[in-house]
């Protein structure tokens, strides 16, 4: 059975809203303990940093796509 538009909708903007607050968090609790590779442009650094958004994006996609699809 398809989502309906109110779903797509809903399941959109609570993705997209907790992204924010993630990323705020990951922000203030990630980022500090990086200032000395962040300030020296280290690759590594720079990778990982995107690895770590990368991977809590799709966990958190995930989890939302699973659980929307549970009510439809």
């Amino acid at each position: 059975m398809k989502q309906t538009i109110t779903h797509s909708t809903v399941e959109t903007i609570s993705n997209v809203g907790t992204g924010y607050f993630t990323a705020l968090i990951l922000n203030l609790t990630f980022l500090p303990l990086l200032v000395v590779q962040i300030a020296n442009q280290d690759i590594y650094t720079v990778l990982l940093i995107g690895g770590v958004y990368t991977g809590v994006s799709m966990i958190r996609s995930f989890i939302f796509r699973r659980t929307f699809n549970k009510w439809t």
